[in-house]
């Protein structure tokens, strides 16, 4: 029930949480308990008293049904509904009265809506009532939507179809990587080509969602590359080679100058369907010359190198063809350690060109050259499967246990380092730096940038647009299939909600922070919630605020951390299934905990650990307390 206005309170009624001003057309159910002159009662709802103008008069001790009129001279003007009828008793007799009272047909969804509503003292109106319970009946999900209702009504949110439909997506608590990753795959396998859904994908795999199905796509790629990169050192080239030895992408044994000298061989056989002038043309054309060279058809290297020059640098792919003298100049046998070089350095050139090509949104041509240079495809899959495999165990394992050589390990950190950077959470700086990149990525800062846009920050702003929610909008506005659509109304949904339930409360600051998180080969989601209250200057204050962190693991399945500070006194509980085994872990690093603390002017009274079958008082499994469930503080501070 939300707080009742009065020109004559009384006796400092008591004052229910998350409480606001009476609306006009309020239905409430109260008793008169003392009537006075003027048609003025005392009416006490609840544990809610107050002095209000009646429109009839009414008898002392009865209940009756009222409807909150238009306020006079700014007093609070209440409407006897009916006279009561004694018969009723009991909740089921409260909620077929109020149904009546609102002409609702009295149908199960119905019942259950008002009965919720009564039973959390919830403000009544035939508006909100007949919104609320079409929004219920279209979600088919009452258990999840009654919650949200609540939800809508204590934090005083806009009473809309929107806001609904964010928050019952984040209370249906589907994993946020899951719907990111599925999102994904459906833009690659379901038929979106607009350039909308292009720059989707990129920026779902800048948040590493699906990052297995990333490494399986472009793990074996990047070992190519590595390999052929002109700015690769060379340990890092012959470890890059040693792994793709190591993934059957070239056959084990064979050194590098072999497999360039294969190629060369190959270059003789015929092949069709490869686009002229295309990277593959002009590498195969290049090739075509060495093979040619290898058999003794030309004079001198350097005339080689002339020519494949001209076909590199030519855009007309009849201009690169060689003069019509070239096979009449001197016969000379030239050595294949001449021709690896060259054979390399068409090859860089063809994959630098790809990449480029690539880069400004032109056709992808990688996987195409990388099936150049191994044709059988059975082959390639088993190496990519393999390439992902490496660079999954460079992930899980610290580099001592790894089996792979120096050069090895060096590429591999390389290549996760620059493509599937994680979150080292050993470092603080670094963990704030990487939350706030994806705040940023999700979009949640878009409405932010906007309203704080100025005229310096104009040619950052298209960077704020290329983000997933701005992306997501855009998108629903384009023809695309249905099922697409549908999963990223969710998204932008579940964004939407992260928005609405991070904000102020008076002197209260909120924040609720979702983020697909990747450890090692393990996704799950990070929930970040935190609460704190700030100072008379508008700052956060550093000595009161809560902290509340959910994470999913493999082995220790849910996890919460809740973290209380109060004048700089820092309490930690950590709810969990194996409770007692991260007790014994955590005991070497407390005192380590404690001392890094006390640099930081705080003080740590303790840390205990907690099952949470034995957790009475909340249910902190499986899914973040909604604030409206949670109290003043409940929140995660995401710089620490």
């Amino acid at each position: 029930m939300q707080s009742i206005a009065s020109s004559q309170p009384v006796a400092s009624p008591i004052e229910i949480k998350g409480t606001a001003s009476l609306k006009n057309g309020q239905i409430l159910y109260g008793k008169v308990n003392k009537v006075f002159l003027n048609q003025t009662a005392e009416v006490q709802f609840d544990h809610q008293k107050m002095v209000a103008t009646l429109d009839i008069p009414l008898r002392t001790g009865v209940k009756y049904w009222f409807q909150v009129q238009q306020p006079i001279e700014g007093s609070v003007v209440l409407k006897a509904l009916d006279a009561p009828n004694l018969n009723v008793s009991g909740l089921k007799g409260t909620v077929a009265q109020l149904i009546a009272h609102l002409g609702i047909k009295p149908e199960p969804a119905a019942i259950k809506l008002a009965e919720y509503l009564l039973a959390n003292r919830l403000p009544i109106t035939k508006e909100t009532f007949r919104s609320a319970l079409q929004w219920l009946k279209a979600a088919d999900a009452a258990e999840v939507g009654l919650p949200v209702i609540k939800t809508m009504f204590i934090q005083q949110l806009p009473f809309v179809k929107g806001v609904f439909d964010a928050l019952f997506t984040q209370s249906k608590g589907e994993p946020f990587h899951k719907l990111l990753s599925g999102f994904r795959q459906q833009l690659q396998d379901g038929g979106a080509v607009t350039g909308t859904a292009s720059k989707l994908k990129e920026v779902l795999d800048s948040l590493h969602v699906a990052k297995q199905n990333q490494l399986q796509q472009i793990g074996l790629q990047k070992l190519v590359t590595t390999w052929l990169n002109s700015d690769s050192t060379p340990e890092m080239k012959s470890g890059a080679f040693s792994l793709l030895q190591k993934t059957g992408f070239v056959p084990k044994g064979m050194t590098e100058s072999v497999f360039l000298e294969s190629l060369v061989d190959g270059a003789a056989e015929v092949r069709s369907g490869i686009p002229e002038n295309s990277a593959i043309d002009k590498l195969h054309q290049g090739l075509q010359l060495l093979s040619e060279a290898k058999g003794g058809a030309f004079a001198h290297v350097e005339k080689i190198e002339m020519a494949i020059n001209r076909i590199l640098n030519s855009h007309d792919h009849e201009k690169a063809k060689l003069p019509i003298d070239i096979h009449s100049m001197q016969r000379k046998n030239i050595s294949a350690e001449k021709l690896t070089p060259l054979a390399f350095h068409l090859l860089q050139n063809a994959f630098a060109e790809a990449i480029a090509t690539k880069a400004v949104g032109g056709k992808i041509e990688v996987n195409d050259l990388i099936g150049y240079l191994n044709m059988d495809t059975e082959q390639v899959a088993e190496s990519k499967g393999k390439a992902a495999e490496l660079l999954f165990k460079s992930l899980n394992e610290p580099p001592e246990a790894q089996y792979a050589r120096v050069n090895e390990k060096l590429v591999l950190s390389h290549v996760l380092a620059a493509d599937f950077q994680s979150i080292d959470f050993t470092n603080g700086p670094s963990v704030a730096h990487q939350l706030k990149e994806m705040t940023k990525i999700l979009g949640l800062q878009l409405e932010h940038a906007l309203i704080n846009l100025s005229g310096d920050d104009m040619a950052d702003f298209p960077n704020d647009l290329e983000t997933l929610k701005p992306l997501l909008l855009k998108l629903l506005n384009e023809q695309i299939p249905a099922a697409i659509k549908e999963m990223a109304e969710q998204i932008l949904n579940r964004i939407t909600a992260q928005q609405i339930l991070s904000q102020e409360n008076g002197p209260i600051q909120n924040l609720l922070l979702t983020l697909p998180l990747n450890l090692g080969s393990t996704q799950t989601d990070l929930t970040l919630q935190w609460s704190g209250r700030k100072t008379k200057e508008g700052k956060i204050d550093p000595d009161y605020w809560r902290v509340l962190f959910y994470l999913e693991l493999g082995r220790l399945e849910e996890t919460v951390i809740d973290m209380q500070v109060q004048n700089r006194i820092i309490k930690v509980t950590v709810i969990n299934g194996h409770g007692a085994t991260l007790e014994e872990a955590a005991g070497q690093y407390l005192g380590i905990l404690r001392e890094n603390l006390g640099k930081m002017d705080y003080r740590l009274s303790g840390v205990s650990f907690v099952n949470p079958v034995y957790e009475k008082e909340r249910d902190l499994r499986g899914k973040p307390i909604p604030f409206s469930e949670a109290g003043s503080y409940s929140g995660v501070d995401i710089r620490i």
